[in-house]
Order: structure tokens, then C-alpha cells, then sequence
């Protein structure tokens, strides 16, 4: 690694480090403590990229390791300064990215630790897809955890305006449905908006299928370019 490498990755990571430091005293300032948890982790998950590269004695390559450190402050750029609140796609695109960032990390894991060459490059993808789809549904029980026990919203909700379900029919085998629902009523009060709430159920499927997206398009490279593109390597390959 350059000099000019080294340089350009301190410079970002001093500059995230800093933009996590401001907005952790204005979280404070403004008393929104509800956002601190977060806030205070994203220094910690900053270090991520150097940490992995510490501990698997690697180099990640210059534009997956600046990738991987928006992806760190993505988080905090939507809870914090509202980007999820303000930007529609915000955190569909978090979850592309995420899906992205662990298939490399899958597809480094498993050369690593099973090796490397032609006859292993479809084996590879496979892992890397997998790898990244299951971390997916970690967080997606993270979130669901969240909301259940500390009552958060972390899982966006829907609203729709038809259900098909068995519950609505009496009939044993056979579905009932409610077309055009416009208003819905909760204990006398009605829901300010135009059809039933699904309480996240969509939000969290999507965002499975967002990440495994992402994921499959590493993946399907991967095995056109027969395994030749790396962005993790040892340290004696990348130089020091």
C-alpha cells in the first residue's frame, strides 16, 4: 500500500471520526438522547474496516474500504440527521449496500480459510451469497427484537389497503379478503391514514430481499470474472 493510500485512509476515518464527535455533542445538546445509543457507536463502528483488517493479518482494497465506511456512518446519518425521515430510498440503500459489503466479506472468509482456485469459484459465490443473507436476517431479528422489548419502530411500517386472510372466512381451506380499505378504527380512534398499517411485516421482507439483491450482484461477478477480483488481501500481497 502507498503512501498516498495511507494518507487518503487516515484523512477519511480522522473525518468520520470527527462528523460522529459533532453530531454525538449536538445529539446531546438538543436532548435527544433517544438517538445517543447509536450516536456513540458509530465512532467503534468506524474502526470496522481496520479492525477486520487487523484481525485476518489483510488489505481491503481503497474503494471498498472508503464503501465500508459511509456504510458505517449511514446508520447515523439516517437516525440522527433524519435521512430516513427525508430520503425515501435512504435505507432501502443502506441494506443494498450491506448486502454488497458481507458477500466480499464472505468471499474473503472462504478463500481464506478454504482456499482459493477455479474449481471453488461457483462453491465461493454460493458461500457469499448465503453469508450476507444471513447476516440480513440477524438484523432483521435485531430490529424485530427491538421494537418487541423497548418499544422502538425500527421496522418501517406499510400501509396497505387490502388483506387476504383464512381468518376472514369461515370456511375451512379457504380465504377471505378486504378490498379497499380507506379507514380503520382502533379503540374508537381513527388511523390517520388511508388503509390498515402491516406494523413493519413488508418493511422487513424488502429489506431481506434488498440485501440478498445486493449480495446475488457480488456474487454473479464473482463467477463471471472466474474468481480473479479481490477486494480483501494478505498483507503480502497488497504491500505494506
Amino acid at each position: 500500500m502507498n503512501k498516498k493510500e495511507k494518507i487518503a485512509r487516515l484523512i477519511c476515518v480522522l473525518l468520520c471520526e470527527t462528523f460522529a464527535v459533532i453530531t454525538i455533542i449536538m445529539m446531546i445538546v438538543s436532548k435527544q438522547y433517544d438517538r445517543l445509543l447509536l450516536a456513540f457507536a458509530t465512532p467503534f463502528i468506524i474502526l470496522a474496516p481496520k479492525t477486520l483488517e487487523w484481525i485476518f493479518h489483510c488489505k481491503i482494497s481503497l474503494p471498498v474500504y472508503l464503501f465500508g465506511l459511509f456504510y458505517a456512518i449511514g446508520p447515523m446519518l439516517g437516525q440522527c440527521h433524519n435521512l430516513y425521515y427525508t430520503v425515501s430510498w435512504w435505507d432501502k440503500m443502506l441494506h443494498i449496500s450491506g448486502g454488497v459489503m458481507f458477500a466480499f466479506l464472505g468471499l474473503f472468509l472462504f478463500e481464506k480459510y478454504v482456499g482459493k482456485d477455479n474449481k471453488k469459484t461457483i462453491m465461493t459465490a454460493i458461500f457469499a451469497l448465503c453469508f450476507s443473507m444471513a447476516i440480513a436476517v440477524l438484523w432483521e431479528f435485531c430490529e424485530f427484537g427491538a421494537d418487541t422489548f423497548l418499544g422502538m419502530d425500527m421496522q418501517d411500517d406499510t400501509v396497505i389497503t387490502h388483506i387476504n386472510s383464512y381468518l376472514l372466512n369461515e370456511g375451512v381451506g379457504v380465504a377471505g379478503s378486504i378490498e379497499n380499505i380507506e379507514e380503520v378504527i382502533v379503540n374508537g380512534q381513527v388511523l390517520p391514514v388511508k388503509g390498515y398499517i402491516d406494523i413493519g411485516l413488508t418493511d422487513t421482507i424488502l429489506d431481506m430481499l434488498l440485501e440478498t439483491m445486493g449480495a446475488l450482484v457480488v456474487a454473479i461477478i464473482y463467477i463471471a470474472s472466474k474468481g480473479k477480483f479481490a477486494v480483501f488481501k494478505k498483507k503480502e500481497e497488497a504491500g505494506t
